[in-house]
This record gives C-alpha cells, structure tokens and sequence, in this order.
C-alpha cells in the first residue's frame, strides 16, 4: 500500500464544535471532476473541520487534480469495501465520516450527524436519500409482489426495516423538523460513525463472498445490518440533507445490456438471506418462516422476470443473468469458503 501526504498548506483552522473529534474518509477513482470540487467544497465550508482527510484510490489511478491542500492519499487494491478499509489504518479520531466522491453537503451537515451519536443514542448516522428508494409504480408494485422492496406498514418509525426475505421495506418523512430514524440499511455513500465500531464490524471477512463477481451489490446493506447485528444502533436524522451528484448513472440505457447487477442481485439475495437471517435464527420455528419467505422470494421473482421478458423487449438476458445468479447464490452456500466464514456476530 502507498501513502502520500500532501503538504499542510492553506489548511482550515479546526474548529471543535461541541468537541467533535472526527476525520474524513473519501473513496474515488480520481475521476469525478467537477463532481469531486463540489465535495471539496462542501469540507472546506464546513463549520466543524475535520481532524484528517484520508483520501483512498486503487491502485495504478492517479490522484485528483482536484485537492483540499492537506490530505493524505492513499493506494490500495481496488476494492469498493477495501477502499473504505484502508482509510482506517490512518484515522485516529473518534468518529470518522465516510463519503463516496460524488456528494456535496451544507456547513452544518456534520453538527447534525454527530449529535446523535454525542448524545450516546446511536453508533453511526446519515442523512436520508430517498432517490434510492423505488421512483415508478412499476417498480413499487413489482418489489411489493416479490417481497424485494416496499413501503413500510408496520415500522413506520424506521426508515429501512431489514425483511425475512433479504428484502427491505422503506419509509419517508417530513425532513422539515430533526428526528432521528433507527435504520437496519442505508445508502453506503455517506455516513458518520464511531471509528472503532467500523473497526469492531470486521468488514473484511464479508469482502470473500461480496466481491467474488467484480461487482459489489449489496455492500451497503451488509454493514449497515451487520451493525444492527453486533448490537450498534444506526440512524437517519431527518434534517441531515446531502446531494449525491452521481445517484441515477447506474440505471443510465444503453445499448449494450449489462448483465453483471441482474446476476449480482440474484446472487446477494440467496447468500444475504442465508447468512444474515436463516443462519443468524435460533428458533427453529422462525427458520421455517424464513425458507418460506425466500422460497416466495424465488418463486415471485421468476414469475414476474419471465412475464417482464415476454412482454419486454430485450429482457431475456437480464431474467438469465437473475436465474443464473440466484443458482450461483445456491451453490455458493453450500461452498466451502461460505462454510469458512466467520459469524457474523462476536
């Protein structure tokens, strides 16, 4: 691993709002532009300036022409759980903020995400972003069918409610008046934490099976409900605000169809839904309702792709690659390197 540390020139003077010790941690390839300027931007215009930026890039990438003047940058192997990993090593700080290269947030930002946590009432917080939710009544109804995703009906004082099926069922709100949301999932592109409970959540033993397709789907999630699971509490505050510049690129058409998220999708639910839930459940009785709920899960799932790709044109790779991928999922559990894992409580 490589570090170089940029010269401590123009740097902010720190200023400790309600002692907040914290430093910041960026993941990137290097390649966000004007993108990258605007979360600069955002830190350099903070109220409360970080103790260190740690700035975290493949290796074989260049840094950022794009800089803050003071940060430390950082090569390793890229990974997208890695990368995040590896600012640890040189962070010392009680709460680190993690952020992906493509947000931007206003001056207060941070005083809001740590209250909750200086309040000694949650581990970690975030802001809400509700453009990752479903945005088409398609797409509403369809993961309501197939127990993928749907709005809350019993958890409405949570903003993501973790379901048997390795699903998720969601909540919005008024972000007008502060109010903390407990959360068992939240989008991996920004949050505030106590850095030995990102030291304590061992995020490396999950990196074997959610990398093992070059693609990692899901990331998000496993933290943030591995966290709920070591007995950590997450939050949304509600005025929290942040802008990710980047949030609808993946969905971007193109000609080509892409056939490595469908096949992702499939293979994090099985494996998701094993580890995290079936073998995470002592009661027998619940193990059964949990092999029902993935079992409608499948079932669903392949009714509703196989209808999508009779009447839709140019679909039937994407419901192979979902089949293909919930089969690999399958075979995965039953591997030798998942039965090698480490549980995924202490």
């Amino acid at each position: 691993m490589v570090v170089y540390e940029v010269p401590q020139k123009n740097r902010p003077k720190v200023v400790k709002y309600a002692v907040i010790s914290y430093s910041i941690a960026i993941r990137t390839l290097g390649r966000a532009g004007a993108k990258y300027q605007k979360l600069l931007d955002s830190i350099r215009n903070s109220t409360v300036q970080p103790e260190k930026v740690v700035v975290v890039l493949p290796e074989g990438y260049s840094k950022p022409k794009e800089q803050l003047g003071y940060e430390v940058f950082v090569h390793c192997r890229k990974s997208m759980v890695g990368q995040r990993l590896a600012a640890l090593k040189y962070i010392k700080s009680e709460y680190t903020l993690f952020l992906d290269d493509d947000i931007s947030f206003e001056p207060d930002f941070i005083l809001k995400l740590a209250k909750p946590l200086q309040e000694k009432k949650y581990d970690c917080s975030t802001g809400p972003l509700f453009s990752f939710f479903p945005a088409s009544k398609a797409g509403t109804i369809a993961g309501i069918l197939t127990a993928s995703v749907s709005v809350s009906l019993f958890h409405r004082d949570m903003y993501v409610k973790i379901l048997r099926s390795g699903g998720w069922s969601y909540h919005t709100f008024d972000t007008s008046e502060e109010r903390y949301y407990p959360t068992e999932s939240f989008a991996w592109t920004c949050f505030f934490i106590r850095t030995q409970v990102m030291r304590n959540l061992n995020m490396e033993d999950e990196i074997p099976w959610l990398e093992k397709n070059q693609y990692a789907f899901g990331d998000d999630r496993v933290m943030a409900y591995k966290l709920v699971k070591r007995g950590y509490r997450a939050c949304i505050v509600s005025t929290a605000l942040y802008e990710h510049n980047d949030a609808k690129t993946s969905t971007a058409s193109t000609e080509i169809v892409n056939t490595t998220p469908p096949y992702c999708t499939g293979f994090f639910q099985i494996v998701f839904w094993h580890r995290f839930i079936q073998d995470d459940e002592p009661l027998k009785f619940m193990k059964v309702v949990n092999s029902f709920c993935i079992g409608y899960w499948m079932v669903s799932s392949f009714a509703y792709r196989l209808l999508k790709a009779v009447l839709t044109r140019g679909y039937w790779p994407i419901f192979n690659a979902v089949m293909r991928g919930i089969k690999a999922g399958i075979k995965y559990i039953h591997s030798d390197e998942y039965l090698q894992l480490p549980p995924i409580r202490y």
